[in-house]
């Protein structure tokens, strides 16, 4: 045998230029800061682009916010940090902390507990409670000296210790 064998029949299908669809052409997309080094040269391109394509702007939202100040907004004239730069505060929003009941089986039989949640970021961090199950006076106290923490703006750090403070004093 000289010729190798195949299983498809290659004769039978042609090559075909493809054809130019314009919806795919991105063109017309405005410059993607990731694709430039440094700054500078992703706004020397944005510059370009907005010469390249006026009509396109009205339509376009700014990559970058940290440099977009319009006549609503105003410029702090003592603060020249941009947004990242600027020190983020110790306490986290009443809905980025919690209490809530969370329930255990055991045995068949289910106990109810209190524990506090925070978020950091998008991960979730949860403590339990000390004191009891949601019936006993000692778990509600506690309890409510943690939403009491968390109304008074302690930082989920502040109010980790607190618990773990009160759970060895056993008070």
């Amino acid at each position: 045998m000289t010729n190798q064998l195949s299983l498809f029949d290659l004769q039978a299908f042609q090559w075909q230029q493809p054809v130019y669809d314009p919806t795919w052409d991105d063109t017309q997309d405005p410059p993607d800061p990731d694709d430039y080094p440094t700054l500078q040269e992703y706004e020397t391109a944005w510059n370009e682009w907005e010469q390249k394509f006026p009509e396109l702007i009205a339509h376009v939202q700014g990559m970058s916010v940290l440099e977009q100040v319009t006549p609503n907004t105003q410029q702090a004239s003592n603060n020249d940090n941009h947004v990242l730069e600027q020190a983020s505060t110790d306490t986290a929003p009443e809905h980025k902390h919690w209490v809530e009941q969370y329930k255990v089986v055991r045995c068949g039989k289910e106990h109810y507990y209190y524990r506090y949640l925070w978020m950091s970021g998008r991960k979730l961090h949860h403590v339990h409670i000390p004191g009891g199950n949601v019936r006993s006076p000692l778990a509600i106290e506690r309890k409510e000296m943690v939403e009491n923490a968390i109304a008074a703006k302690l930082s989920p750090v502040q109010i980790e210790k607190l618990i773990k403070m009160r759970s060895h004093n056993r008070s």
